[in-house]
Parts: structure tokens; C-alpha cells; sequence
């Protein structure tokens, strides 16, 4: 094993090990920090760090944002960062961690902060403010829930459209959760009947994260670039507003954890998600069992299922059929992708392989199959030890925990 912060001279699938992310938590990854399944800061940063040894002038490119893993550690580096994410929520808390704030909006946010917390007793709530999810009560106590709402009034009465309110709603979504009855240990929203919880006070909540979003952000102004430039929200059918020297993204995985179910609390209250939204966002998601019911009539891309995971469909015709969609997805992000990139540049997937119903489907060597029929050429590959759990699918007795995500370099001719 291989401890590195430089990857230049791995060899071809070196296990490397990286510090445990949670060290980042004064840096603008802790912006959205509960955001599921975030990928590690460290694969990003090495890459980048490597690329811009070689590069002064570079754009980035992450097709699966997320919550601007990528685009955080982009953003010193590169001329330009380029996102396309289907979330609504995660675009906001990306655009909040990834922008560059001057000193005078630095400021200004420490200052609202203040302001709003000796607001809210006296705040008049706006029911129109309410958020649009169907037994959302359930969820909360009476006195958090009243709270939760003048909180937001006062938000929305301190600030317009723009930095300010964006920066303030993604911290207040940040502690959605643990004002809420929903157990903080458990990804999805859920009530312990037999543990009850104890809700926090929801006034000391935002002014104990708040502040630490503020500081989280507060040495952005040496950023290279300003943040993200949002280029769509497919991320199998996309195009860019300029051509791209290096993408990296940590895409779904196959039978992907419904993102949507676990931040629907927090979506709702923001107001980047009601009920049918949520469907939408999920419907949209790669992964997702739904997208099964898409006609896959790519014959290479059957020709890889049956090679890497043909035996699936005889025991679970569902899941086979979830997978086929996966990589016909995958397709389509790849060549998105290629499309985007400058001759050289280069496309970095970092991905977990999965288990489904006992069998073991390589989805890295899909993806680089599906690569190189593409034009693509596989020039670099490592691996690493998954060290967060907060980080992986929960899969049952269908292969627990994915224990490595592995990382291929895919170059352009």
C-alpha cells in the first residue's frame, strides 16, 4: 500500500490510502456536510494538484457535482469550473461552499447571522414559506416546527435573491435534521420508537453551524475562479460552454441509494424540493431502479452486461435490468463527456464496484469497456479503502458495505 499525496508515479492498480476526510472540517467541505454519500475530498485534490504541475491555464469538469466535492478543491486551481448536477439542493449547497467570498461578504454574513438570531423570537412567520411535503409535521415537534419557519422568515425578510440567502438556507438546511424527531445516525429519515431523540433547539442550532459555515468559506478569496458555471442538470446529455482540459466525478452507484428520500426534510424546508420534485429528482438519478423501465437497445451495451454480470438476470430480471440501464447511462455520460473534452484531456470516474443478490459486478471494468468503445484511452487506474462508512450504500444481506472505490484515468486522443 502506497501513502501519497502526488499519484504521478503509481503503478497501474496501486492501493493508495488517504487521511480520514473528517479532517476537513474547517475547510468549505463542511458546507452540507451530512449531503449523503459525498466522495473524498483527497481524490480530486491529488489529481488536480498533479494537473496543474503541467497546466497554468485549465478548466474543470464534474458531470456528477453532487455537493462540489470537485468543485471546492477546483476552484483554487483551475480558470474555470464547470457542474452539472440533477439536485436541486445539492447545486445550492455546491454554489454555496465552492464561491469565492470577499472579505466585505465575509462581512456581511457574520453580520446577518447576528442580526437574524436576535430577530427570530419576535419574528412573524410566512405560512408561504411553509415547506411543501406531504405529512412534513410528522417529523417535527410543534415548537421546532414553529421555529423552523420563523427562522426562515427571518432569512427571507433580511436578505434578497443572491449570495447572502443562498449561504444562509444551505446552513439552515444543515440543521434540519437534528431539529427534527429523524434519528442523525441513520442516512434516511427515521423515529426510533425505542430511542427517542432529542430534538435541538433550533435558534442555538443555527447559530452554532452558522458561524461555522461563515469561517468554512472565510479564506475563498485567494480562489482562483469564482465558482461553478452550471452547464445543465442531465448528466447522460449535456454539452459545455467551452471545451474541457479535466473532468472528475464520482458518479451513482448501480441500485444507488435513494438521495432524494434522505434529504427530503432538509429539501423541503429550503424550498428546492416538494413531493413532486422529489419524484422527478429520483426518476432522474442514476441508479435508481426506475430507469429499468428504459429501452436498451444498444447492443454493445447488452454485450457488457452479459460479460460482466450475465448470470443476474436469471436470478433477479429487476435488477439485471436496473444494472442494463446504469451502464446505458453511462454511455451517454461518456460520451458527453469526450464531446467536452480538448484532444489530451483527460477524465478521471472514481467508483465503487457492487454486489447484487451474491453477484459481483466490476463496475469499473464496465465503465472502461464502455470507455474505450468510446475512443477513450485507459491510461491510469488506482484504488482506495473506503475509510468514512458515511460514504457507502447500505445494501443489507446483498453485500453490505462497498469497501474500495477504484479510480480510472480516461484520456481523450
Amino acid at each position: 500500500m502506497e501513502i501519497t499525496t502526488t499519484f504521478r508515479e503509481l503503478q497501474w492498480g496501486a492501493e493508495i490510502q488517504f487521511p480520514n476526510s473528517r479532517g476537513l472540517s474547517k475547510s468549505p467541505h463542511f458546507v452540507g456536510g451530512r449531503y449523503p454519500c459525498r466522495s473524498v475530498a483527497f481524490v480530486p485534490r491529488i489529481i488536480i494538484d498533479d494537473f496543474s504541475g503541467t497546466a497554468e491555464n485549465f478548466s474543470i469538469l464534474d458531470p456528477f457535482m453532487g455537493s462540489g466535492t470537485t468543485a471546492i478543491e477546483a476552484v483554487r486551481r483551475a480558470n474555470s469550473v464547470h457542474g452539472v448536477e440533477v439536485d436541486p439542493y445539492a447545486r445550492l449547497i455546491a454554489t454555496v461552499a465552492a464561491r469565492k467570498y470577499s472579505q466585505d461578504e465575509i462581512q456581511e454574513l457574520e453580520s446577518l447571522v447576528l442580526e437574524i438570531g436576535s430577530k427570530v423570537d419576535s419574528q412573524k412567520p410566512d405560512k408561504a414559506l411553509l415547506p411543501e411535503l406531504k405529512n412534513i409535521n410528522y417529523w417535527f415537534g410543534e415548537t421546532n416546527f414553529s421555529e423552523l419557519l420563523k427562522l426562515k422568515s427571518a432569512i427571507f425578510d433580511a436578505t434578497n435573491e443572491g449570495m447572502a440567502r443562498d449561504f444562509l438556507l444551505a446552513a439552515f438546511g444543515d440543521i434540519i435534521r437534528a431539529c427534527s424527531k429523524a434519528e442523525r445516525q441513520s442516512l434516511k429519515p427515521y423515529i426510533s420508537k425505542k430511542y427517542v431523540k432529542q430534538p435541538k433547539p433550533v435558534l442555538a442550532e443555527f447559530l452554532r453551524i452558522a458561524p461555522k459555515y461563515v469561517q468554512a468559506v472565510a479564506q475563498s478569496s485567494d480562489h482562483k475562479c469564482d465558482g461553478i458555471i452550471w452547464e445543465g442538470q442531465d448528466a447522460t446529455e449535456f454539452g459545455t460552454s467551452k471545451s474541457i482540459d479535466l473532468a472528475i466525478t464520482s458518479p451513482p452507484y448501480i441500485n444507488a441509494m435513494d438521495y432524494t428520500r434522505c434529504i427530503k426534510l432538509e429539501s423541503a424546508w429550503i424550498g428546492t424540493a416538494d413531493d413532486a420534485a422529489i419524484r422527478a429528482v429520483r426518476n432522474a438519478q442514476l441508479g435508481e431502479s426506475v430507469r429499468r423501465h428504459q429501452v436498451t437497445d444498444d447492443e454493445f451495451i447488452s454485450s457488457i452486461a452479459i460479460k460482466h454480470f450475465g448470470d443476474l438476470e436469471a436470478i433477479d430480471e429487476v435488477k439485471f435490468k436496473t444494472a442494463l440501464a446504469f451502464f446505458d447511462d453511462m454511455k451517454g455520460n461518456l460520451r458527453s463527456v469526450f464531446n467536452s473534452l480538448k484532444a489530451g484531456g483527460i477524465y478521471y470516474i472514481i467508483i465503487g464496484n457492487s454486489k447484487i443478490r451474491g453477484i459481483d459486478v466490476p463496475t469499473h471494468l464496465a465503465i472502461a469497456d464502455i470507455a474505450t468503445e468510446l475512443g477513450y484511452k485507459w491510461e491510469k487506474y488506482f484504488q482506495y479503502r473506503i475509510k468514512d462508512h458515511r460514504t457507502s450504500i447500505p445494501r443489507g444481506d446483498r453485500g453490505g458495505k462497498i469497501e474500495f472505490e477504484h479510480v480510472l484515468g480516461l484520456v481523450k486522443p
